[in-house]
């Protein structure tokens, strides 16, 4: 493992195990459901960046040397049935800026072609 990948994961680590202790005593305390649902989400997150730092390692170290080995394949098959499991690792949604939505010209009907009557007639 590279010695600043290392570092990283396990001071996001020990950063999770404090916090998580954290958690356990606001639940003991019973503190109110959304504030503790919060730090869980925060949680979350922060061991999606322990994922992201471990995986940049994998890239760097074992799946270089298996593709300069001819043995990439196999490293890649490996990353590849792991990702699914990772949604933190391969949904983006969070990045994505919504689209904006096309503003009809006054006195048109709705942008795509229909009418609110003819949708609600059949109700």
């Amino acid at each position: 493992m590279i010695a600043s990948h290392k570092r990283d994961a396990l001071l996001r680590l020990k950063t999770v195990r404090g916090h998580i202790d954290g958690v356990i005593g606001m639940v003991e305390d019973e503190v109110y459901c959304p504030d503790i649902m919060k730090q869980v989400a925060a949680l979350q997150a922060s061991l999606e960046k322990v994922n992201r730092v471990l995986l940049r390692n994998h890239l760097e170290t074992c799946v270089s040397d298996a593709i300069r080995t001819g043995q990439g394949q196999e490293k890649i098959a490996e990353l590849m049935e792991a990702l699914p499991y990772n949604s933190g690792l391969t949904d983006f949604r969070h990045q994505a800026a919504a689209l904006p939505l096309p503003v009809p010209a006054e006195g048109a009907g709705p942008a795509n072609g229909s009418s609110r009557r003819g949708r609600d007639s059949g109700r």
